[in-house]
């Protein structure tokens, strides 16, 4: 005889019960708001799934057809007490399944079908996230420590698992997971000044079914940060020194890899992580050079990252650690982008700058 497993909790038990264990049988009462039956009642299993069919006025069904409502009927009670967006597609599924089970109905036909105990540990898993989110919301970034991060991120990795993607109940609450832990990054990123990398973020991060649009950025506070940055005066003086020789230039070729920049400064680094930089030149007669600059950038996360591609070698203690921790973030984004949670989309930073008179500019 083939050991029984709880449908709920996959555990074994013994008894005469054909779906659940005792414990998960007296969770699924206070689950639903069932009153407890009396001690006369001998097969309490058999009892609720009576109740659950009268729940959703359907009488004289067959007891297959009873354990198959009942199935659906508490997994989709445990979907409801999930706080989760983009699961309405699911639970819509699972209510005309719950619809097309009748006495009249020949075969129990199907629009998406579950095992109980996977519905349970996404249950469970949501449980788990919702409690980190919470501590996340709750982190000081001055007070972040290697442990602090090591943890978090451990703790995190279950919500990122690639595997669950075929699985279309799985895919929604994982998928839906991971937007909110999207959403609550953005919010850190303007909390920790890093406003362009939240901004492009937030743009990725677009609801389901819809792709972003491309962004133009010409905010004064983003061009004055890549005007006083180390990367961009050394390349600009790069640039001249080896085709200002004429006193005028234009390079606008995505092959030409002189035009490739990457930023040190924490924002902008994590914000362009491989731009390219078109620049149109002139020389003026006091040899200062008029430049009409427009940095390019595809945002994505399609390569998992090194911790070397972020840290720079003069960097110590916390901004390590920050650069541990931005490295991570990367690399979920990578199996978020897979999920189709993060989005693809062209980026585009247009300005024009006088070399001796870095802040003169206009948008």
């Amino acid at each position: 005889m083939s050991e029984k497993r709880c449908k709920l909790c996959n555990k074994p038990y013994e008894h005469h019960y054909a779906l659940f264990g005792r414990g998960c049988l007296e969770n699924i009462y206070e689950l639903l708001n069932f009153s407890k039956p009396s001690r006369i009642i001998w097969n309490k299993e058999m009892y609720l799934c009576t109740r659950i069919a009268w729940k959703n006025h359907k009488f004289f069904l067959n007891k297959k057809k009873k354990y198959a409502l009942a199935q659906k009927y508490i997994g989709l009670n445990y979907l409801n007490k999930m706080n989760l967006d983009f699961l309405d597609d699911v639970k819509e599924k699972i209510l005309k399944d719950i619809k097309n089970i009748s006495i009249f109905s020949k075969n129990i036909k199907e629009n998406i079908s579950f095992a109980l105990n996977d519905v349970y540990k996404l249950y469970n898993y949501s449980q788990r996230f919702d409690e980190i989110i919470e501590e996340f919301q709750n982190i000081k970034f001055e007070e972040l420590d290697e442990k602090m991060a090591k943890n978090f991120i451990e703790s995190l990795s279950f919500i990122f698992d690639k595997s669950k993607i075929s699985n279309p109940i799985s895919y929604a609450v994982f998928y839906s997971m991971q937007y909110t832990f999207w959403q609550v990054v953005i919010v850190g990123g303007l909390l920790a000044n890093m406003k362009l990398s939240a901004k492009l973020l937030n743009n990725s991060l677009s609801p389901f079914g819809k792709e972003p649009s491309d962004l133009i950025i010409d905010d004064n506070e983003t061009i004055t940060s890549i005007i006083e940055s180390e990367a961009f005066n050394k390349k600009i003086n790069e640039l001249i020194e080896k085709y200002g020789q004429d006193g005028r230039f234009v390079l606008n070729d995505y092959k030409n890899r002189d035009l490739l920049i990457r930023f040190a400064n924490s924002d902008l680094l994590y914000a362009l992580h491989d731009a390219t930089m078109f620049v149109n030149a002139v020389k003026n007669e006091d040899n200062t050079w008029n430049l009409e600059i427009e940095i390019n950038d595809t945002y994505d996360f399609t390569d998992f990252k090194n911790l070397k591609e972020y840290v720079d070698s003069n960097e110590t203690g916390k901004d390590i650690l920050k650069d541990i921790f931005s490295t991570v973030l990367n690399n979920l984004g990578v199996v978020s982008s897979e999920y189709g949670v993060l989005k693809i989309f062209e980026v585009k930073i247009k300005f024009d700058y006088t070399t001796e008179k870095k802040n003169m500019y206009k948008n």
